[in-house]
């Protein structure tokens, strides 16, 4: 993948190079895995950075970035199963890791690519029992009765490893066809949430301040003024 590839010349290479058949799959494939690496990252800058970020998120909104927490977290685990799941269900067809179990023509490629879906596939079931019983839906007995059978664990590490696994099925693939592999965990976002832990940083100095000034009975004009509406 060339550095200034447009998203359409990057869909094209694959196309040509990984066939009429794999190309489209692993096409899609890969812009998930990557939409999936992003989230991943802005969750660990917001929540996993330090002690001291998570403080100034609570001070800032505690409820509405535990809501943002809760959430990010319950569409993580989601698209970590989506991507686990079988390739059929009823009548829906699933785009799905498991599909490329039979897309690949090379014997010993695919043969690799096989052990390592079965790798994700245990590596992701703590996402999947935390689906079918808490996030999709609700089991009862989770609900209601003292005595349900817990959840399994779901932490950081957890996550951390099943993108492992997904970053090598995708880049045994890319290396094999284009000779090179893709930084799925480099994603790159200036808008991201780095931006806005700054501002909040420069909103709690400026609100530390102007709580100084007003002890000390020496306000600015500007203190005495409104918050702007947004």
């Amino acid at each position: 993948m060339g550095p200034h590839q447009s998203a359409e010349d990057v869909e094209q290479e694959h196309l040509r190079v990984f066939g009429p058949r794999l190309g489209p799959l692993y096409h899609a494939l890969e812009n998930e895995v990557i939409w999936l690496h992003a989230k991943w990252l802005e969750y660990r800058k917001l929540y996993a950075r330090s002690e001291q970020r998570v403080d100034l998120l609570n001070k800032s909104a505690g409820f509405f970035f535990r809501v943002v927490q809760d959430v990010l977290w319950a569409d993580l685990l989601l698209h970590v199963t989506r991507l686990t799941d079988p390739p059929k269900q009823g009548q829906y067809e699933n785009l799905t890791l498991l599909r490329l179990r039979d897309a690949v023509n090379d014997k010993v490629l695919a043969k690799g690519i096989r052990k390592l879906i079965s790798d994700a596939l245990a590596k992701a079931e703590f996402a999947r029992e935390w689906r079918n019983r808490h996030l999709a839906h609700r089991e009862l007995s989770l609900a209601a009765e003292a005595t349900a059978r817990p959840l399994p664990g779901a932490s950081r590490q957890s996550v951390e490893d099943v993108l492992a696994t997904f970053r090598e099925i995708m880049n045994r693939l890319h290396a094999h066809f284009l000779q090179a592999e893709v930084g799925f965990e480099h994603f790159l976002a200036c808008d991201d949430a780095e931006a806005l832990v700054h501002h909040l940083a420069v909103a709690a100095r400026y609100e530390e301040r102007q709580r100084e000034r007003f002890e000390q009975g020496r306000l600015l004009p500007e203190d005495l003024e409104p918050p702007p509406e947004a």
